[in-house]
């Protein structure tokens, strides 16, 4: 090969791979806003996100594939846990965490900052990020599905879609309270009861850890039957 050639190729292939990472990096940036959902970056959302950075979430925490791996993936959690578990989680750790062998220091968020995090929380949730992390891409499908189409729904992803957040089933969630075949098992309660208590525990149970869900009562109703038939007892009162 002629020194001529070598120059030849050098610059066509320099040149050539200049144009396509300029290109790319045009197109990233023209299609990021359509990608991030730029039009949904409401104020509230903006406030969550230096909520995030004001309490260092990153420290134990990984979102966007960023931070730290002692505690959850954040990026879908919001699909994961739901509004109001986030919120129980972040105001009182010690309580929700309290049989946990992670445990979540006391940072005491405010009302206020808690609400703007679980908007930030959403938002980022919503980004089109290639359905990373892939272990929560259930949780996403179940919660955009079980309110208007639940019978489209695996029960076992539809139930740990609400319950995964804190409860296991065949190894599958987090075992914050407990195993559901464990638990079903446990309690007495009957169907309205026990839907009664998803949507306000306090009423049932004045006091407990748990938060209320954010589940409609025909949701409700199918997690009831779902959690009641893993009795090992068919016997399950009226």
């Amino acid at each position: 090969m002629t020194g001529k050639t070598a120059r030849l190729i050098f610059w066509v292939g320099t040149l050539t791979s200049a144009a396509i990472f300029l290109w790319q990096t045009y197109d990233f940036h023209m299609q990021t806003p359509k990608f991030t959902h730029t039009d949904k970056l409401t104020e509230q959302v903006v406030a969550g996100k230096k909520v995030w950075h004001k309490y260092n979430c990153n420290d134990c925490h990984t979102i966007l594939g960023f931070g730290g791996y002692y505690a959850p993936d954040m990026t879908k959690a919001f699909y994961r846990l739901g509004e109001n578990n986030i919120a129980s989680i972040v105001q009182h750790p010690d309580v929700m965490y309290k049989n946990s062998f992670r445990k979540m220091p006391q940072l005491n968020v405010s009302e206020t900052e808690t609400r703007q995090l679980v908007a930030f929380l959403r938002w980022v949730g919503d980004i089109e990020n290639r359905h990373w992390p892939p272990q929560d891409e259930k949780f996403v499908e179940a919660y955009k599905l079980r309110e208007s189409q639940p019978q489209k729904l695996d029960k076992v992803h539809l139930v740990l879609q609400a319950c995964g957040g804190c409860h296991t089933f065949e190894n599958q969630g987090r075992n914050v309270g407990g195993d559901l075949t464990t638990i079903a098992n446990r309690i007495t309660y009957d169907r309205q009861t026990l839907i009664n208590y998803m949507i306000n525990p306090q009423s049932v149970r004045p006091g407990v850890a748990m938060p209320p869900q954010d589940v409609s009562p025909q949701t409700a109703g199918i997690i009831a039957d779902f959690i009641l038939s893993l009795k090992s007892t068919k016997e399950v009162s009226k």
